[in-house]
């Protein structure tokens, strides 16, 4: 296997240049150490704030910013670390960490039982003709069909139509998601942002701490589910935010679900703040597309009213009813209940007498 890569250690943790070609360079502020790994990972709260929006609402930068963590079957944490993107070269994090031959392919190659790769992102991957990252996610987990992985962002990269190649990044996002459950997209909430704040970020003040998430960035973050439920069809797995912000959202806030196929039914959003798939549970050598479950799929009710039937029967005589020979199968489902009432018939006072028949019959009274 030919590396592309190169790998140096530092005081705590690696630094990385994903391609050996890179320089250092003023265009760059980041170049060559696109990657680093342990507590070298770690930036300011400053440089959080400015590129995932946090505490308040969307980014402020253009800059891209995707931490990572790899996980044994076991669910024991192997590695994590960030990656940045190349303002000079135009790469992005997801394109330069799942290169073929690059730095994750060859760990992946050392830890055979890496089960689980979780990225929190501040930009959700992209499909645009200089990138192709979701094409490069993808090959990667044809070639990895035992790891299983978690997206988690902050916001949507290039989905509104006055980008050129919004089309793209939505009709790929709506192919990663069908990878459900092996693969997730998941908008940055509550719990998930103190996660990162305690494993990735540097000088984080008390006050976020004790109350990390404002009602701004609450509400962006709903604001992400449903966009994304309308862009890919699948909930998210995982989504936590505070009831009052659920509530507003819910007055304000009506999103529109997008049929971008036209053999897939749009879903609506059921977002009930609740972690519907286990963050480590194993999906081993699943296929590559499977197919939705059919809860996530609508309900479709109709108003259906009981039929009552009124005939007018004789009835008959119970002496020559027999046992069936064989027993019914209990597989047998009755399709529809029909309730008969049995309805005397009053004789018309305007006939003088009864009509004759070839037969007489006995009629019974109650």
């Amino acid at each position: 296997m030919a590396t592309t890569y190169e790998e140096y250690i530092a005081p705590r943790g690696t630094l990385v240049k994903p391609y050996y070609w890179l320089p250092f360079s003023e265009r760059c502020p980041k170049c060559p150490y696109h990657i680093k790994t342990g507590e070298e990972a770690r930036v300011s709260y400053v440089e959080f704030y400015e590129t995932f929006g946090f505490p308040y609402a969307q980014p402020q930068s253009g800059r891209h910013l995707v931490f990572y963590e790899l996980k044994l079957s076991s669910g024991t944490l192997v590695q994590k670390g960030h990656i940045t993107n190349c303002t000079l070269y135009h790469l992005h994090p997801e394109s330069m960490f799942f290169e073929i031959d690059g730095y994750l392919d060859t760990l992946m190659d050392s830890y055979d039982n890496i089960a689980y790769i979780t990225l929190y992102s501040n930009y959700t991957p992209c499909n645009e003709r200089a990138h192709y990252c979701i094409n490069k996610l993808q090959d990667f987990l044809v070639n990895y069909p035992s790891t299983r992985l978690d997206i988690y962002f902050s916001a949507l990269y290039h989905i509104d139509d006055y980008f050129s190649e919004s089309g793209w990044n939505k009709e790929a996002l709506h192919n990663l998601a069908a990878l459900w459950p092996r693969v997730t997209l998941n908008p940055i909430s509550s719990g998930t942002w103190l996660t990162i704040l305690h494993r990735f970020v540097n000088g984080v003040p008390r006050t976020t701490l004790y109350n990390p998430v404002s009602p701004e960035r609450a509400f962006a973050d709903l604001s992400n589910a449903d966009q994304i439920v309308a862009i890919t069809g699948v909930n998210p797995s995982y989504l936590d935010v505070v009831p009052q912000v659920k509530q507003h959202q819910k007055q304000h806030f009506k999103p529109e679900i997008v049929n971008l196929y036209p053999f897939s039914q749009a879903l609506p959003p059921i977002l009930n703040g609740m972690a519907l798939i286990s963050p480590h549970q194993p999906y081993m050598n699943l296929p590559n597309m499977l197919a939705l479950p059919l809860s996530m799929y609508p309900f479709q009710t109709q108003n259906i009213k009981p039929k009552n039937v009124v005939r007018h029967l004789n009835m008959p005589d119970a002496s020559k009813w027999k046992k069936p020979a064989t027993p019914l199968p209990r597989n047998v489902q009755l399709t529809e209940i029909v309730e008969v009432f049995e309805v005397p018939v009053k004789r018309s006072t305007n006939s003088k007498k009864p009509r004759k028949t070839g037969k007489k019959k006995k009629s019974t009274r109650d």
